[in-house]
């Protein structure tokens, strides 16, 4: 059996994307909860800033998204609406940067942590300086989106950083012209060339040298020790839940209970429960978390009875599922699963 890359299903991807994503379908007059049905996510979770999503998730988020929207530049339209504050902490860092060209590589510093999906570079060359965009995973049917999304985004940044005078020398993409082609040289107003070696956002090194006016020295630092430090408890928070979480998967249809976990991690309870706390979390909210993630999954599927699915999730009496899944959703299984047959897919 082919193992699965531990990077495609770990939720350590902060839900930016997404957020804006679900914005742009709104927009559209579509409903965005569509997208999220079975995920584990719900797009009240997207309120939460530390809300976070795998790779996974975020994929089959993207790909509903495209095929509800179809016939729309989706990816366009919604790296288009984003704002650099639309990253958060790391977009008014950005503000504060004394450069564009400081706020640029700022942003490649922290790409990761701004919910990209891609992996971007920069390299100076003589027609100017290349931002590109590479993918993580082999994906091609988001492939566009992912590019799309990108580049509008760092058009609206750039923009948001030193006003309308900024236009890109050139965009270059490895994909042939979707249908909505046109869509591209209206956005960005510049040379757009299609089937390309490297997906390269291109601009005048004129723009590197630029002083921001919104540049704050003080307030820089003060943000980029409190980006520095939130990593850092976000690092070790990520290390204990994700074990934690690991182990509960891997013995989800046993009764689990802290002291059974703490001993498979190889911990005393006491220990286990002092850095669970320190993490900001508790042991029975990561238990009801997995439950529930996994109870969504399961719903998707018609052939499994709400019998089953308790007992796979770690209850004996489907009475108690019952109930703690309404606690945790508002609803019943039975309802939320009529609710997704409705809705995805048609």
């Amino acid at each position: 059996m082919k193992s699965v890359d531990t990077r495609y299903v770990t939720a350590n991807i902060p839900a930016f994307l997404i957020r804006s994503l679900v914005a742009t379908l709104s927009e559209f007059r579509l409903d965005p909860s569509r997208m999220l049905v079975g995920l584990g996510i719900a797009v009240k979770d997207l309120e939460d800033p530390g809300c976070r999503v795998s790779y996974r998730q975020g994929r089959e988020a993207i790909l509903r998204a495209t095929q509800m929207a179809k016939g729309q530049a989706l990816g366009l339209e919604t790296g288009s609406r984003e704002k650099i504050t639309s990253a958060g902490l790391i977009g008014y860092a950005m503000l504060t940067s004394a450069t564009v060209g400081e706020a640029v590589e700022l942003a490649l510093q922290l790409q990761r942590d701004s919910g990209s999906m891609l992996d971007f570079d920069t390299r100076t060359t003589k027609e100017g300086i290349v931002v590109t965009a590479s993918t993580r995973f082999h994906d091609p049917e988001i492939y566009t989106f992912l590019v799309e999304e990108a580049f509008a985004s760092f058009l609206g940044i750039a923009v948001g950083l030193v006003g309308e005078g900024f236009k890109p020398l050139r965009i270059d993409v490895t994909y042939p012209p979707p249908a909505h082609a046109d869509v591209y040289r209206r956005l960005f107003g510049c040379e757009i060339r299609f089937g390309q070696m490297e997906n390269a956002f291109l601009y005048d090194p004129m723009w590197y040298k630029q002083p921001l006016l919104t540049a704050d020295p003080f307030t820089h630092r003060q943000l980029l020790e409190f980006i520095a430090y939130n990593r850092a408890r976000l690092r070790e928070a990520a290390e204990i839940t994700e074990s934690v979480e690991r182990a509960l998967r891997q013995n989800l249809n046993e009764r689990s209970n802290i002291t059974k976990i703490a001993c498979e991690l190889g911990v005393g309870q006491r220990t286990l429960r002092r850095r669970l706390t320190e993490s900001g979390v508790s042991f029975q909210a990561l238990l009801d978390a997995v439950r529930k993630n996994r109870a969504l999954e399961l719903l998707a599927n018609p052939q499994m009875s709400v019998e089953q699915i308790a007992f796979i999730v770690g209850f004996s009496d489907p009475h108690n599922f019952r109930r703690a899944f309404r606690r945790w959703t508002g609803t019943t299984p039975g309802l939320l699963r009529a609710d997704m047959s409705e809705t995805w897919p048609r």
